[in-house]
């Protein structure tokens, strides 16, 4: 597999998608763009996030790794859509960051 790697920056959050097996289109990265932005309210300006789609045979999966200073908050899912798979793996994400800032907001 060829690996290639599109940057962008969402305010100031920077993110990056790498893509295998698959043609990324400027669809699913507007996609990906538009639902990420929904995850910065979590998140420290100074964040990076990677997004790795991948295709192999049916499984198409999505994964992003998200570094936001000292932690690294990791989500993976796999379907036989890229779409879908990137809307589960997403709200696997908004998951795990809102229980992290509820239990933030629990030691203040």
């Amino acid at each position: 597999f060829r690996v290639f790697a599109v940057i962008f920056v969402i305010y100031c959050m920077e993110f990056r998608i790498r893509y295998a097996g698959m043609e990324l289109t400027p669809s699913i990265s507007d996609y990906v763009e538009k639902k990420l932005q929904r995850e910065e309210k979590y998140l420290a300006p100074s964040s990076t996030a990677e997004i790795n789609l991948s295709v192999e045979g049916y499984r198409q999966t999505a994964e992003i790794i998200i570094h936001s200073g000292r932690k690294t908050i990791v989500a993976e899912e796999t379907s036989e859509k890229i779409y879908h798979s990137i809307d589960q793996v997403l709200d696997k994400l908004e998951k795990q960051l809102s229980r992290r800032k509820k239990r933030r907001d629990k030691k203040r």
